[in-house]
């Protein structure tokens, strides 16, 4: 009887090239290589590589990281985080696995233990509910306001999601 299996594939399924400016929120499954400059937000239920010439400012939730380029910011992997260089990290890192090779510099703290991190679910960009494992790997993003509007306004735009306090308590 013949069975078919699904094979695990190495293939990059997303690429930010090294001209590539990104600000926002980057969430996916699959292997991602990142070549450019990010800021904000990534979350992974696959693998991140950051390239040697990348600079990444973000937070950054994966299953597997590779880091080559410079990485600021919070970092937790469920699987494992691989320093390669020439590597340079500055944050916390949450992660059971940590390999850093020589020549790589890292500034911060790093927690390890048997526990798995949570994750945020993955959301497909319409804020319906989140990928579920063997779904279809997706790349989505979603662009931060541009940088000309200021925080009084981010503010006030929290302050009517969120309901009224009774001050009078």
């Amino acid at each position: 009887m013949l069975r078919f299996r699904k094979t695990k594939s190495d293939a990059v399924t997303g690429f930010l090239g090294s001209q590539t400016e990104f600000n926002g929120k980057l969430s996916f499954s699959g292997i991602v290589h990142l070549d450019g400059q990010f800021d904000g937000e990534i979350i992974s239920r696959g693998t991140l590589v950051i390239g040697s010439d990348s600079i990444v400012h973000a937070q950054i939730h994966s299953n597997i990281l590779k880091v080559s380029g410079e990485v600021r910011g919070d970092v937790t992997a469920t699987e494992k985080i691989e320093l390669f260089p020439p590597a340079k990290v500055f944050g916390h890192l949450k992660t059971p696995s940590l390999i850093i090779e020589e020549g790589v510099i890292f500034e911060g703290t790093c927690s390890m233990a048997s526990f798995q991190p949570e994750m945020p679910e993955l959301t497909d960009g319409s804020g319906e509910k989140g990928l579920e494992d063997g779904s279809i790997e997706v790349i989505s993003a979603q662009a931060w306001p541009p940088s000309y509007e200021t925080s009084d306004s981010l503010s006030n735009e929290e302050s009517a999601d969120e309901p009224a306090v009774d001050q009078n308590r």
